[in-house]
């Protein structure tokens, strides 16, 4: 085999400069998304010229699009996604809209014709996916509100593209009417997504669960490749995306449990690799000499991502009702360009409906504000958690702490009380066992899905950040006597426990874990009892097997308690329980 190809010698280049990139990055403590785009922008035509073979590198970096999008869409819920409902469409739809409409003005301002400003304002309109995402991944953020409200919304902009692109070409004169444009693309979106959703649904974790049982994992490795790439491939051909199809199928993938789980534990390794060589190929594309001759319209577009998106995302998660700290996390994370910008406006310019600039205009643009979103998804971050300590206003304002208190003002003062924060499948379960046992309580949610579905029934439900703790303060913490963080995401639950134990330091205080070490993180924050579902699920195998063997009650019961207390559970002996109160120490 001959490998002194151009092609691969562009590949070892790549690579080379993604891990010399992402390292660098990472002892500067930065992204190393950061260091993949500078490193890319370093051997790229415009600088070294290292790489020279470009059509075939983006096609092996879309790849690790393919393959990122895949992962993320199994790590999803669909479920979770599900219940946003109708508030990520319109809050997708607004801002995908009034963005078009700013585009527009400024390409008017810019003395582009009505076609160019149109295109500048669908380009500008779409946020990227793979960044946001990858962002939210890194952060351990997918499972959060925000990050579901992100994702919903990204899935939405992706959807948008198959109308962008009958708009452009109906204005460039190669399709049909408009109306007749977007109906046919409507109907192959409708009926390849369908064909998607089935297929993973019903076929592809039958699939998996088949080739599993065989017993070789490389078979097991390659089926779930074949299974990515075949989506895509399918919704490529459609007229979608390739990367929405792989993500569709992650996330329908994601309802089976054992199939998801395994399906992304394989693709992992395969999916860095290629997503680093996704972000040096998109370095590459970088126009130094283009950057300095159009600063200004470069920058116009690159504030008008930031600010424009921002204000408009953060306003309408507001308005569809969630809460200003959800919908500012939210806004941050969708401040880029996205990557089907590119073709959008790669689209219009080959139809002759823009101008030959606008291209590397909006490649420009989305490198510079894809390379920022991490670090200012995590300087704004911090700069929330400021003004939550510094300011009472602020610490009120963003948790909804006014809505909580008005909410309650028609409940009498509540002591002795129990108090859930979180009312999802869990928190909600503790709560109906609570009511059935007449106790008083109050539970907190910051889903306005699951609020509003609940609280016309529940008055003791109220709508707020349980994180917060003004919000605390308004659900009566200092008077409870236990508080259970029914909080789905670890640091949400933390932050809770340690506002909680804060508040009222004689307050039972009983949490949930994922793994050990957020077990001691709860335990060092002041929980009192913390349930670790995997633990308890291993010491009740332990327990029926035992049972089944023959082994006396008294004798296992024993061995569990002692298990329990080696692998590192800990909670109220029977003898330290508080007197007249019916708590035990684990749920």
């Amino acid at each position: 085999m001959e490998l002194g190809t151009e092609l691969f010698d562009d590949i070892v280049v790549i690579l080379l400069a993604a891990g010399v990139g992402g390292l660098a990055a990472r002892l500067l403590r930065l992204p190393p998304l950061i260091g993949y785009l500078v490193a890319g922008a370093v051997v790229g035509p415009q600088a070294m010229a290292l790489v020279t073979e470009l059509e075939d590198v983006q096609t092996l970096a879309e790849f690790g699009v393919i393959l990122l999008l895949f992962a993320v869409g199994v790590e999803i819920s669909l479920t979770d996604l599900r219940r946003l409902g109708w508030r990520v469409l319109v809050a997708s739809v607004g801002q995908i809209t009034l963005t078009i409409a700013v585009g527009y003005g400024i390409g008017t301002a810019l003395g582009w014709d009505a076609r160019a400003s149109l295109v500048a304002g669908m380009a500008l309109s779409l946020s990227s996916t793979m960044v946001a995402l990858k962002t939210l991944n890194d952060r351990g953020e997918l499972g959060t509100l925000h990050g579901r409200m992100a994702a919903g919304m990204l899935l939405v902009q992706d959807l948008a593209f198959v109308p962008m692109m009958a708009v452009i070409a109906a204005l460039g004169g190669e399709g049909d009417s408009l109306a007749r444009e977007l109906a046919i693309s409507a109907a192959k979106a409708a009926g390849i997504l369908a064909v998607v959703l089935f297929v993973g649904s019903f076929g592809l974790p039958w699939l998996l669960k088949r080739v599993a049982l065989v017993g070789a994992r490389e078979s097991f490795v390659v089926t779930v490749m074949a299974a990515a790439l075949g989506a895509a491939a399918l919704t490529s051909w459609g007229g979608l995306s390739a990367p929405l199809g792989a993500f569709v199928a992650g996330l329908v993938l994601s309802e089976s449990d054992w199939a998801g789980h395994r399906a992304l534990s394989e693709v992992i390794p395969v999916r860095d690799v290629f997503a680093a060589f996704f972000f040096v190929s998109l370095g590459m594309l970088t126009d130094v000499a283009f950057l300095g001759d159009h600063i200004g319209e470069v920058a116009l577009f690159i504030g008008a991502s930031i600010v424009v998106k921002f204000f408009l995302i953060h306003s309408l998660v507001r308005a569809v009702g969630y809460l200003p700290d959800t919908a500012a996390r939210t806004g941050f994370l969708m401040i880029q360009i996205g990557e089907f910008s590119f073709i959008v406006a790669g689209a219009a310019v080959a139809m002759g409906v823009a101008g030959e600039e606008l291209l590397p205009l909006i490649i420009t643009a989305a490198v510079a504000t894809m390379a920022i979103t991490p670090g200012f998804v995590a300087a704004a971050s911090r700069a929330l958690t400021s003004l939550r300590t510094r300011s009472t206003f602020f610490e009120r304002h963003l948790a909804g702490a006014a809505g909580a208190e008005s909410a309650l003002e028609r409940a009498p003062d509540l002591h002795g009380h129990v108090i859930v924060a979180g009312h999802g499948r869990v928190g909600a379960l503790i709560v109906q066992e609570v009511q059935r046992l007449g106790l008083s309580y109050i539970a907190i949610e910051s889903d306005p899905t699951i609020a509003s579905r609940n609280t016309d029934r529940d008055h003791s439900l109220i709508f707020g950040d349980a994180t917060n703790a003004a919000v605390l303060t308004a659900a009566g913490i200092q008077n409870a006597r236990l508080f259970v963080a029914a909080l789905p995401e670890h640091v949400s639950a933390l932050v809770a426990v340690q506002h909680a134990r804060r508040l009222n330091p004689e307050v039972r205080i009983v949490s949930r874990a994922g793994r050990e070490e957020e077990l001691r993180a709860l335990e060092g924050a002041g929980a009192d009892a913390v349930v670790w579902p995997e633990l308890e699920a291993a010491l009740e195998m332990t327990r029926v097997s035992l049972l089944d063997a023959g082994v006396a009650k008294r004798v296992v019961e024993e061995l569990v308690e002692e298990a329990r207390v080696e692998l590192g559970e800990f909670g109220l002996e029977e003898d330290e329980q508080p007197p007249g109160e019916g708590y035990g120490s684990s749920m």
